[in-house]
């Protein structure tokens, strides 16, 4: 039985599949069909390719869970058995597809497969049953979670935002596997079999994925190569957790009358971070005593204005997202300008303010906004300037000086 859009909550657009008798509320492509009451994405065959998307897209931007049940088997061929199968998120439609073997569905055709259209800016969590040691792969049990950027920019094997090296559950062992994939902004946590304890957990940036309402197309692919297996969805359920997301337009004060449309380049961004964290800080001037400012994260004090009279300085229109403990705290690590809800305490840049919260301070003339983090984690570098380790992501906002 299927119960695809469930009445109820229509308008949030979630979702269950109890089983996939039908195919209706699904958009299945190229070697992907129902079989019996299971949503086959490959059969057991060599150079095969599937996907099956959800019909509409879903709101993913303020967060989202959904859980899935899925099964390999009749492995054979290389590798005995391969080569896995993805959650994909995307945005370029229902027709989305990409390359076979290691590809996985949703990457850009790999040795073999040259020719092979990956699915641009997508975001795909990849149960890789393979092991293509010459793109580094770390074993035939691993899972990682994969973005494509745009068209001219893609590149085989894609980026890893995260991984694990080798899974505790076997997953070409033919038993029935559960999936939750769970998405607190920034944060991605996937679980598997064990739904209390995530076994992977990355930051991710979904900005160049979803549309202008903050929504995406989700769903599955999978591929064979010289190794084949059945790749089974057995059940498949999506709920939007639809609350104020931490990278909204948060007001962390009011200031009237100031707006702006500035944004860095991405190519800006530091390389090696999951979240875009620009190099260097941006202040401009939009008026008298008034500027628009990009801070990143990793920068201690890192952006100032102008403040000779020590005045009063409001800020207001902030957004953005930092992680600052993702690896400690998991999605408590991570947040908006207006911090993790709790006082920082001993160790950080600011006790008495919230841990991670955008702050500031008037010195010497200067007004200085940093990210509120653990001292410890403060180093200098080789211009001198104090930087925090491993933080990732910025702050935008408007300033304003009485």
């Amino acid at each position: 039985m299927i119960c695809a859009a469930v009445a109820a909550a229509q308008e949030r657009k979630s979702f269950s599949f109890e089983t996939f008798s039908s195919p209706e509320g699904l958009q299945l492509r190229q070697d992907a069909s129902v079989a019996g009451s299971v949503l086959r994405l490959t059969p057991a065959n060599q150079n095969a390719v599937g996907a099956a998307w959800f019909s509409q897209r879903v709101p993913v931007r303020s967060g989202f869970a959904t859980t899935f049940r899925f099964q390999l088997t009749e492995q054979g061929g290389l590798g005995r058995g391969a080569d896995g199968l993805a959650l994909v998120l995307q945005n370029v439609g229902t027709d989305a597809i990409g390359g076979r073997g290691g590809s996985g569905g949703f990457g850009l055709g790999g040795r073999g497969h040259d020719q092979e259209q990956a699915i641009p800016q997508s975001i795909a969590v990849f149960f890789d049953t393979f092991k293509n040691a010459e793109d580094g792969d770390p074993s035939d049990n691993s899972l990682s979670i994969s973005t494509n950027g745009p068209i001219g920019s893609l590149r085989w094997p894609p980026p890893r935002l995260g991984r694990v090296a080798k899974l505790k559950p076997v997953l070409k062992d033919g038993a029935v596997h559960v999936a939750r994939v769970v998405y607190e902004p920034p944060v991605i946590s996937v679980f598997l079999d064990d739904l209390s304890k995530p076994v992977l957990r990355a930051a991710v940036d979904l900005g160049t994925i979803i549309d202008e309402s903050g929504s995406a197309y989700i769903g599955f692919t999978a591929a064979t190569g010289a190794g084949w297996e059945n790749h089974d969805v057995l059940s498949w359920s999506f709920d939007p957790r639809l609350r104020e997301s931490v990278d909204s337009s948060i007001e962390f004060s009011k200031i009237e009358d100031i707006s702006s449309n500035v944004r860095f380049e991405k190519a800006a961004c530091l390389p090696e971070r999951n979240l875009c964290t620009p190099e260097k800080a941006s202040v401009e001037a939009i008026g008298p005593g008034r500027f628009h400012v990009i801070l990143p994260a990793h920068l201690e004090w890192g952006a100032s204005v102008p403040n000779a009279s020590g005045r009063a300085v409001e800020i207001g229109n902030a957004r953005g997202n930092v992680c600052w403990d993702l690896q400690g705290l998991g999605p408590m690590g991570c947040n908006g300008p207006e911090g993790d809800g709790l006082r920082a305490g001993a160790g950080f840049v600011a006790p008495n303010d919230q841990a991670g919260a955008l702050i500031q301070r008037t010195v010497n003339g200067q007004t200085s906004f940093s990210v509120n983090g653990r001292m410890r984690n403060v180093f200098r570098n080789q211009s001198g300037a104090a930087e925090f380790r491993e933080h990732e992501g910025f702050f935008e906002f408007d300033v304003e000086v009485r």
